[in-house]
C-alpha cells in the first residue's frame, strides 16, 4: 500500500470519526437539556473523537505530502 492509498484510508477513518463526533455532540446536547444544568454536558468520548479526528487529519496531510 502506497502513501496515496493510505491517505485515502485515513480520509475514510476521518469521515467516520466526524460523523461519530457529531452524533455524540447531539447526545451531549440532549443530556444537557434533560438535566437542565447550567453547564453543557461534554462526554470524554466526544473529546477523544475530536482528538482522533485531528490526528487523522494530520496523518492524512503527512501522507499526501509523501505521495508527491
Amino acid at each position: 500500500m502506497n502513501s496515496g492509498e493510505m491517505a485515502r484510508e485515513m480520509e475514510r477513518v476521518n469521515r467516520a470519526l466526524e460523523l461519530a463526533r457529531v452524533h455524540i455532540a447531539g447526545l451531549d446536547q440532549a443530556e444537557s437539556a434533560r438535566s437542565l444544568a447550567d453547564r453543557v454536558a461534554y462526554s470524554p468520548l466526544r473529546t477523544l473523537l475530536e482528538q482522533a479526528e485531528m490526528s487523522a487529519e494530520r496523518v492524512t496531510t503527512y501522507l499526501r505530502t509523501q505521495n508527491h
